[in-house]
């Protein structure tokens, strides 16, 4: 079972190089524009953006905890990598080899769950320590805050992942690229039709005050529900295990 996350590993091998440069470049970056947003020229264009657009001290706090978000949420996307081990499994022809191995259907399946989980944990840890430097040079963002957000959005990450997986099993690496798109967009057409329907002939006054809320309302969730939002995300791992699990008994050498 350890060897088959290891060659998962290795089969991420490119992929995890690019995810260390990222996660190096996301926390250096984080730093630089939180103190220049304070002391540099960051600060100065943000005046002008202020005045430009009439954004006020809270539209544009909530502009900023936006840009935290994007920030928290790149080293935990490359969770999303795991696509790779069915796509290379299938490319090599491993599938058949795989089940001939004296090893339980569960660990097989069990194997690439404990590999999605190394990849989310390395992704957690370098949003924490991101988000543990923003913490030191922002007082609007303290460390507490930080961890609900790196909670929440690693719980959703977790939660994609496994629906992703279980997806996979079910319908073959063959249409993993497919299955890693259909969810993103069905979101963002979500997204279009809602914002359409609430932003439609209303001004520019009352679009940066519904923005605003919506973000703050996101913000005070995403702190005061992260605990319940990350055992959630572990409920749902499970359950996709659970389901790939039983799949895989039917479809052995297949997928």
């Amino acid at each position: 079972m350890i060897g088959l996350v290891r060659k998962d590993l290795y089969c991420l091998k490119k992929g995890l190089k690019t995810f260390l440069m990222v996660s190096i470049g996301v926390i250096v970056l984080s730093v630089l524009f939180i103190l220049s947003a304070r002391y540099g020229n960051v600060a100065k264009g943000i005046e002008e953006m202020k005045i430009e657009n009439n954004m006020g001290e809270k539209e544009f706090y909530a502009f900023y905890q936006g840009f935290i978000w994007c920030v928290l949420v790149l080293p935990m996307a490359f969770l999303g990598i795991i696509a790779e081990c069915f796509k290379e499994d299938k490319k090599a022809g491993f599938s058949r080899p795989l089940c001939s191995l004296p090893l339980s259907d569960g660990k097989i399946v069990g194997s690439r769950y404990i590999s999605a989980l190394l990849l989310a944990a390395i992704g957690m840890a370098a949003s924490l320590l991101a988000g543990f430097f923003v913490s030191l040079v922002s007082d609007a963002f303290p460390l507490q805050k930080m961890l609900g957000y790196i909670l929440c959005l690693n719980g959703a990450m977790l939660a994609y992942t496994g629906l992703q997986m279980f997806l996979t099993y079910a319908f073959g690496a063959e249409k993993a690229d497919l299955i890693q798109c259909v969810p993103l967009i069905i979101l963002l057409m979500l997204c279009i039709y809602l914002f359409q329907g609430k932003i439609s002939n209303v001004t520019e006054a009352e679009i940066n005050a519904y923005m605003t809320g919506m973000i703050n309302d996101i913000s005070n969730f995403m702190v005061e529900k992260c605990g319940l939002v990350f055992l959630a995300a572990i409920g749902c791992m499970a359950l996709s295990f659970l389901g790939s699990w039983m799949l895989f008994r039917k479809r052995k050498g297949v997928i």
